[in-house]
């Protein structure tokens, strides 16, 4: 005697009663919320001949998005235009829209012109690898509101991102190893620090330092479309080998499921 699935004989039932089995619910999006720093009054850094962070950042945030949109996610950017965001604000906004990643762009500085290379930072709570890098994007934050709720606010905020961290570094692992290989820029490493613009992301978060602004050979390539194409399919392709290695396990846990 044959046993057909259960499953195939519901569909007969179904069938036999003149109804059209329902489709299964199509699975929303993987969201990633891309951040480009800085923006308005906040210029960042600038380069050898005037390139500002705030644009440069912006230019291959859109790129990033564009190229996560081509690769099926759902790309959200806190800014699309020359405006400045907080740094305490830019996570709420990823929460506000569900996001299952953030991942904030920067460009580097430092008083060495041959300094060169991308770094991925992922959340400390303590001091962090690199204390020159922080205070540069730390700079615009000014200081945290003092309130008895705002304290409050400030430790849950440390909590929500907490309990990312060790996938924050799967997903930094996982960006740096592709904007070396594909990007072809020095690899500086991953490591962590306690960047205000992570604070309290309820979802895997990262800071992304693209590349030197103060190197004249890497504000030349900045400026290259073709360059930041690559970027954007470097972060593209981390995104992608973060959730293959993850299975999905973030967006279980998010809603509650086992994880």
């Amino acid at each position: 005697m044959i046993r057909l699935p259960s499953i195939l004989l519901a569909t007969f039932s179904l069938l036999a009663w003149g109804q059209t089995p329902k489709p299964a619910a199509p699975q929303p999006r993987l969201k990633v919320m891309v951040d480009p720093g800085h923006g308005g009054d906040d210029g960042g850094a600038k380069g050898p001949k005037g390139l500002k962070e705030k644009t440069a950042a912006l230019e291959i945030g859109k790129a990033v998005a564009a190229r996560l949109e081509s690769a099926g996610f759902q790309a959200v950017l806190t800014r699309d235009d020359d405006t400045f965001i907080p740094l305490w604000d830019r996570a709420k906004v990823a929460n506000a829209q569900g996001a299952d990643l953030f991942i904030s762009l920067h460009l580097n500085a430092a008083r060495a012109k041959a300094a060169r290379g991308s770094e991925v930072f992922f959340l400390s709570l303590g001091k962090g690898d690199d204390e020159d890098v922080v205070a540069v994007e730390n700079a615009g934050a000014g200081a945290a509101p003092g309130s008895a709720d705002s304290v409050v606010a400030s430790i849950l905020d440390d909590l929500a991102q907490k309990a990312f961290l060790q996938d924050s570094e799967r997903l930094a692992v996982a960006v740096q190893g592709q904007l070396n290989r594909l990007a072809g820029i020095k690899e500086r490493g991953v490591k962590q620090a306690p960047f205000i613009v992570l604070r309290g992301a309820a979802m895997p978060a990262v800071l992304v330092e693209v590349a030197f602004i103060s190197n004249p050979k890497e504000e030349e390539k900045l400026k290259d479309a073709a360059f930041r194409a690559k970027v954007a399919e470097a972060i593209t392709l981390g995104v992608r080998r973060y959730f293959a290695e993850t299975n999905g396990s973030v967006r279980r846990r998010m809603v509650g499921g086992p994880g």
